[in-house]
């Protein structure tokens, strides 16, 4: 599934190998992410309702006529990088809104929340976290504008709330870090909305979204685990409400709790493989792609942007793929030999975006960094590649900023069989405003199985004094077996014996060291 994170830099000569674990099936991504999708955990909701009248029929097409293979290549790499954003986009909407019958489905216009924290069952996304509740969903403000609701935090935790369109456009984010802990609400509309707004809502309030569909993610951090805590954070993620205005309106000015909400099905255009794909990054073909990129460009709630000559001049060219408004690119027009063509330029643009998101990574003393400091959103190439791995990055660095790491101090993969430290020294902490998490994966990106449930350290944990410090020092043991050492245990990193192994850090609430790369983040060093 989706996941709205990643990052980047230069990998050293297995980068292939070490990379391509980070690549996400799709669930949500937002993740985050960003978002990142999430099992329905709330009672069963009522009967879905139908969205609207059937779209009408388009008449079907091919490529054009007289298109070598060469031509066609060529257009299926620069359709790779200009739409696999969209493409993504398109898809992750069809999870949760149109694809019923599976977890991730919970309607349109609806807020799901998780409440509970990822562990290593959670196996839809990679490189999750561990230290937040998440909630989510897929939003269409072309009919309405919608409503947002966030109650007061006031237990200093971390929360936000952020949306982003189908071109990774991030245009409102909200919580501690943006607009404090204060109870708020918003009225998104649309691009091209026209009406009359509700009186008691402030300019600042009113938000208009850069496309009539987007997504919507919620974070809320736990601190030191507790009952109590939990209670807090689950508050405050089941707290942040998003309905229809005229939803709000019905219910007198607020938002119907979750079970209260109807459960809307969308009607957006499909194709039957469109549920075969849902493992988006390792099963789409470059016909799915290109179907899914046809769907996009005749979907009006995806507003396109009308101020880029760049993007203008891209749409021009892939009109010859069928990739136009009014028709719908039918594979059964395409030869076997136009498919092969579209296939290599698919597979070959795909390398190429992912040489230009490593070359895009800063090293920061051997973590690779994501930091949106240096993005162009223009540079589709680089772009591609950091969607490629997890749709909706770059995350903007004014929310958070991600390291990973593949090797230790003396460049040497690290091994689950091995044992290493990470100290971090207390005077020297990661810069951040609100908190830091540092999680632990296996080869493939997912947590790893352990008796303690243990998947990362964060320092809401060191604040409350869960780990052992000594000389002002605190020392992690990334092992695959749990230290005889009791202070030495309180510490362990569990890492699974017979496989590599990840770290990937999140930093929320960056400072400057932890965006421009100049931290020095400790290397892990092998002990044994």
């Amino acid at each position: 599934m989706y996941t709205l994170l990643v990052c980047r830099h230069v990998w050293p000569a297995r980068s292939a190998m070490e990379y391509a674990p980070m690549r996400n099936s799709i669930l949500t991504a937002l993740s985050a992410s960003l978002l990142v999708a999430t099992a329905a955990s709330a009672a069963a909701p009522p009967a879905s309702a139908p969205a609207g009248a059937p779209l009408p029929a388009l008449p079907a097409t091919g490529f054009n006529a007289g298109l070598s293979d060469a031509q066609i290549e060529k257009l299926a790499g620069e359709a790779f990088y200009w739409g696999l954003n969209i493409a993504g986009f398109y898809e992750l909407r069809y999870v949760y809104t149109q694809f019923t019958g599976q977890p991730a489905f919970h309607g349109l216009n609806r807020m799901q929340a998780n409440n509970n924290l990822m562990d290593e069952t959670a196996r839809f996304a990679t490189t999750i976290n561990a230290s937040t509740l998440y909630a989510g969903g897929m939003f269409d403000v072309s009919q309405e504008p919608l409503v947002i609701e966030a109650p007061a935090v006031t237990d200093k935790r971390y929360w936000s709330v952020q949306t982003l369109d189908q071109n990774v456009n991030w245009f409102l984010m909200i919580g501690s870090q943006f607009t404090g802990n204060g109870a708020q609400r918003y009225l998104i509309v649309g691009p091209h909305w026209r009406g009359t707004l509700p009186p008691g809502f402030r300019s600042t309030e009113i938000v208009r979204a850069t496309s009539n569909s987007f997504s919507l993610a919620t974070r809320v951090a736990v601190t030191n685990r507790d009952a109590k805590d939990m209670e807090g954070a689950r508050k405050v993620v089941n707290g942040v409400r998003a309905a229809p205005l005229s939803l709000w309106q019905a219910n007198g000015g607020t938002i119907p709790p979750l079970a209260e909400q109807p459960v809307v099905a969308a009607n957006y255009r499909t194709f039957p493989r469109m549920k075969q794909i849902v493992d988006f990054g390792r099963t789409m073909t470059a016909v799915d792609f290109l179907q899914l990129l046809s769907l996009s460009i005749n979907d009006a709630t995806i507003v396109r942007r009308t101020d880029s000559v760049k993007e203008t001049a891209v749409l021009a060219r892939l009109a010859q793929l069928g990739l136009r408004e009014g028709v719908l690119l039918d594979p059964a027009k395409l030869t076997p030999a136009q498919v092969k063509a579209a296939q290599a330029g698919f597979d070959a643009a795909r390398r190429k975006a992912k040489a230009a998101l490593e070359a895009s990574l800063i090293d920061m003393n051997g973590w690779r960094l994501q930091s949106s400091l240096f993005h162009d959103d223009l540079d589709y190439v680089t772009k591609a590649g950091a969607d490629d791995v997890a749709w909706g990055t770059p995350v903007p660095y004014q929310s958070h900023t991600i390291a990973y790491v593949f090797r230790d101090s003396q460049n040497r993969v690290l091994d689950g069989n091995r044992r290493y430290t990470l100290t971090l020294d207390l005077a020297n902490l990661p810069p951040v405003t609100e908190f830091w998490e540092l999680p632990v994966y296996d080869s493939a990106g997912y947590f790893i199985p352990n008796p303690d449930k243990r998947y990362s350290v964060t320092s809401y944990m060191l604040a409350s004094g869960a780990y052992a410090v000594r000389d002002n020092k605190v020392t992690f043991y990334l092992q695959p077996d749990r230290p005889s050492d009791p202070d030495m245990a309180r510490n362990w990193l569990p890492i699974a014996r017979g496989d590599t192994f990840q770290l990937a850090a999140r930093f929320y609430g960056p400072m400057a060291p932890l965006i421009d790369g100049s931290y020095p983040m400790p290397k892990i060093e092998r002990t044994d």
